[in-house]
């Protein structure tokens, strides 16, 4: 997407967090205003010139692209709302042009909505190792011979080898405190005390680390689809892959319980298991398609569509075609989840994903260690289990040393609303209520439903409660709850203990919303619309969300 881009120059001195976790930072210089230009419709853009290494201010930079929304109404203008959608890998700029108009009237009147494509992401001094990431993305998920294994090896290898070689001076530099240490030079750019923020799955933990770090600089946070920064690296991956199972399951259920077109019989679960069995021994052909199905495009065909309820028509068709040989909706599914291009190329969002969870987080070096924890991992989550492991080889090569992240607490911040849907796949819902209890002045929001993530995407419950908070600072009562649909899983929690700077909830009204009623349409628009239209902006989202999840495409069930 074209955009015109200024540059601001912002230096910035951090003091650095010394010793283990992360410890609150301040900064100490200003930062020039950013000059915007406009770049289409309503939308403004510019950049902002960044250190590479915080420790050196006056060294290497590297160029932030920013996007931004303007209040529709000035005058009754609260500040700016940054917005990231998770990846990481993701691109926050092209995320919000889409998602800015699902929000409330009341939001977009009253925030300049605004976000940056972080470090070595999209636009902002993108990371790019490979000029073909085929062989990357086609490796067997789940690889049973010497011979796949010692091609997963090598691949792997491979492309940490390439990466370095192409970033080295940058790779160190990419994590996700120094995504927080450039949010705060945005802060200062912008010229806010306080920001407001919305962040969904990953950016949840761009959240959070923020929050820790500058917990004075937050106003109100929103952390949809939280991480468990608390986890190792093994109960990281196998609790994502127990959550897909979850995912799967419920497709089945509902899939077996309407006579599906994708099992006439009532047995989806065996004609999933055939089909995987099937594409093992041979490619299912994929006449529309540019190659066959294989184990990899299978998989991620089925990955694909767990993300959001709204998708799940599509796996039907899919498998329905499947089981008649064709392969194409599957390797359809499989190319928009990775955001394949129609010449076979791929965006940088797998290098970045790559780049930032090495970084985040320790992992074995041992490449043997993946082969065993596959063979555990397998145990819990059948389908999902080693691929999960698989996925996180690249790390036993990287070259970059981790600088790995702890459970944020954010002492001294006011509440930070996360929420948690109870059958995610992509982010458990143990992390969110994890995450809420991490944080000192955390409070939960349960959605019992499908999907990854929620905000803005149809639940007027939960959509009341958020634009309450964002609006008014009022935090739902603890222990709300919205949908009807899956329970907590494992009888997990619905709500996290009261700490301190979290308001008692007999003095907050339970998912407090708007004063004003809303009109009939997609709950949170606060427009008008018809049903058709709502079913059209309903599916527009679902793709924007499903666009996003291509952002764990090869660390799968990694940062989200």
């Amino acid at each position: 997407m074209a955009r015109a881009l200024l540059l601001a120059v912002a230096t910035l001195a951090v003091l650095l967090a010394a010793g283990p976790g992360v410890r609150p930072e301040s900064a100490s210089a200003t930062a020039a205003a950013i000059t915007w230009q406009s770049c289409g419709g309503n939308f403004q853009c510019a950049t902002l010139k960044v250190p590479v290494d915080y420790s050196k201010p006056a060294g290497a930079t590297l160029d932030l692209a920013l996007l931004k929304l303007p209040a529709r109404d000035q005058s009754k203008r609260i500040g700016s709302l940054v917005a990231n959608p998770g990846g990481p890998g993701a691109s926050a700029v092209d995320f919000v042009r889409a998602w800015s108009s699902l929000l409330s009237r009341d939001i977009r009147d009253r925030f300049d909505i605004v976000t940056f494509d972080p470090r070595g992401v999209a636009a902002s001094s993108p990371i790019v190792c490979h000029d073909n990431l085929q062989a990357l993305v086609g490796l067997d998920p789940s690889p049973d011979t010497a011979s796949e294994w010692d091609t997963a090896k090598r691949i792997s290898k491979a492309f940490a080898e390439d990466c370095n070689a192409r970033h080295a001076a940058t790779l160190p530099f990419v994590g996700t405190k120094n995504v927080a240490r450039d949010m705060e030079s945005l802060r200062v750019g912008l010229g806010e005390e306080t920001l407001t923020f919305v962040g969904y799955s990953y950016g949840t933990v761009i959240g959070a680390v923020y929050a820790d770090m500058y917990p004075k600089r937050v106003r109100a946070f929103v952390l949809d689809g939280a991480v468990d920064l608390s986890l190792g690296f093994e109960e990281t991956v196998a609790t994502q892959a127990v959550g897909f199972e979850r995912a799967l399951a419920a497709y089945v259920a509902e899939c077996d319980a309407k006579k599906c077109a994708a099992s006439p019989d009532g047995n989806t679960a065996k004609t999933i298991d055939d089909l995987l069995a099937k594409v093992e021994e041979e490619p299912l052909p994929a006449p529309s398609a540019d190659r066959p199905a294989g184990p990899g495009e299978t998989l991620l065909g089925l990955i694909e569509p767990l993300y959001s309820r709204l998708s799940w028509n599509s796996l039907t068709r899919a498998l329905a075609d499947a089981r008649k040989g064709d392969g194409s909706g599957l390797v359809k599914l499989a190319d928009q989840y990775l955001q394949r291009q129609p010449d076979g190329s791929y965006p940088n969002l797998i290098e970045a994903n790559s780049a930032v969870n090495y970084i985040d987080e320790e992992c074995p070096k041992d490449s043997a260690a993946y082969l065993s924890m596959a063979d555990r991992l397998v145990k819990r989550a059948p389908h999902f289990g080693a691929s999960a492991v698989i996925s996180g080889l690249t790390c036993a090569y990287w070259p970059a040393k981790p600088d790995p992240l702890t459970a944020p607490r954010a002492a001294g911040a006011p509440p930070i609303l996360v929420i948690g849907t109870t059958n995610d796949p992509a982010t458990p819902y143990e992390w969110s209520v994890a995450m809420s209890r991490q944080l000192q002045s955390g409070v939960l929001l349960t959605h019992r439903g499908e999907g990854h993530t929620i905000y803005a995407q149809g639940d007027s419950c939960v959509d009341r409660a958020v634009n309450a908070y964002l609006l008014e600072l009022t935090v739902p009562a603890a222990g709300t709850s919205c949908g009807n649909g899956a329970p907590p899983p494992g009888g997990a929690p619905t709500e996290s203990p009261q700490r301190a700077g979290t308001p008692d909830p007999a003095e907050t009204p339970q998912a407090a919303g708007p004063s004003r009623p809303r009109a009939p349409g997609p709950p949170g628009t606060g427009e008008s619309r018809d049903n058709g239209s709502a079913t059209i902006v309903a599916v527009a989202l679902a793709s924007v969300f499903a666009a996003i999840a291509a952002a764990t495409a090869v660390v799968m069930f990694q940062r989200r």
